[in-house]
Order: structure tokens, then sequence, then C-alpha cells
């Protein structure tokens, strides 16, 4: 059955804190959604979403043993200390400066650390990100690729933070291509499938009933099949 999912944003340009509610109904049907009050949100996303719609929670997906065990392996001195989010980041707030549409969504992989530093110094705690951007090719094959990276930190005062920077210089961009690597075997087991649309929803893309998510922590994957 086709559904109609309704979204709320805490935050202009579909981001932060979202409330949800998603109604099947016949095909060809009407479905209709009434909120009554809609609290302190800035954006709003309304999506009749087709039934043949497949989706994919990507933080239960990419929260696996062989994923973490790679990233973990590849960050240095860094420590992860959270759980991977997979949430949605617009173009104009990428940490980097990215030219096209200014609310084009990416994926935004991202997870905390902690390092340890000399007893001189605090220890430095922050989170790195890895915006990812997902697309169809020419065949309607899906392709993702690793767009950039980011990181941010507290601590390491009063003499350690050149070289906190330093090692995280080379080692975030560093780990790309093990995180490419893991994306290029996620895709593969899509084989040659081939889709006419593919686009992101909030949470774990629920297609009844209501809740709350975050989507700068939590959306998943949605495509349409030929």
């Amino acid at each position: 059955m086709p559904t109609l999912s309704n979204y709320w944003f805490k935050d202009t340009d579909f981001r932060g804190e979202t409330v949800f509610l998603s109604i099947q109904h016949p095909s060809g049907g009407w479905a209709w959604i009434n909120w009554s009050n809609i609290g302190e949100k800035r954006s709003t996303l309304t999506w009749e979403r087709e039934d043949r719609e497949v989706t994919y929670d990507l933080v239960s997906l990419l929260n696996n043993p062989l994923v973490l065990n790679l990233i973990d392996s590849s960050l240095g001195d860094a420590q992860r200390t959270s759980d991977l989010r997979i949430g949605w980041v617009p173009r104009k707030y990428l940490p980097y400066s990215s030219s096209g549409g200014a609310l084009d969504l990416f994926l935004r992989l991202s997870f905390n650390f902690h390092i340890s530093t000399p007893w001189y110094c605090s220890d430095a705690d922050g989170h790195i990100d890895y915006i990812i951007a997902c697309f169809l090719d020419s065949t309607g094959t899906v392709g993702a690729r690793v767009d950039g990276w980011a990181f941010d930190y507290d601590g390491g005062g009063p003499f350690c933070t050149g070289e906190i920077s330093n090692r995280l210089n080379s080692a975030v961009p560093g780990a790309i291509g093990t995180l490419q690597e893991q994306l290029d075997i996620f895709l593969g087991l899509l084989g040659r499938r081939q889709f006419d649309l593919l686009y992101y929803l909030p949470g774990s893309a629920e297609k009844a009933g209501s809740g709350t998510t975050n989507v700068n922590d939590r959306v998943s994957l949605a495509l349409l099949p030929r």
C-alpha cells in the first residue's frame, strides 16, 4: 500500500529533531494528516511514498562489527566513543565549500572520539564527520562517494592542540579509502539492480504510526525500483 508521510523539523531547512506521522492507504484512495499542534517547528515535508519503495536503515546497517573495527583501526590515536550516526545535511551547511543547490542533501556519517594526552595537557574530546554523496548513474545503478570530511574537538591545552590537529588531519582523510570500500561492498549487495529514484527519509522510514527522530543523526536510504 502507498504511504502518506508528514515530517515536522525543529530547525529551518529540514534539520534537527523531527516529528513524523505515516499513514498507509489503498492505491488510488484518499489519505490525510491533520496536526493539531506542531509546537516549535521551523520546516515541514510531506511525501506520498509509492508502494514499490524499498528502504535501508543506514544506522542499523553500518553499525556492525566489521565496519566499526575497520574505522577504529584507521584512526590512529583517536578512540571512537560512540556508535556511528548517519544523518543528512543540506549543502549550505557542509563544513566546506561546495557548488550546487543550497538544499541538496548529503549523508553525514559522524561519531565521537577521545584522545589521551600527556599529563601536562588536557585530554581532547570531539567528533569526526564524513560527508557522503549518493546518486543514480545513467543506468539507474546506485553509487556513493565520500565527498569530504571534518572534525572538531575541545581540549588539548595548553600545549597539545597543534599535535592533535596534525594527527587528525592525517588520520581522518586517511580512513576515507576504508570507508569508500565498505560503501562499495554495501552497494554491491544490490547487484546491478536499477532504480528510478533515490531519496532519503527521516529515521527508520516507518510506514505507519508516529514518533520522533533527529535527522542530524538518523536517516534511511529510499529507492524506487524499475
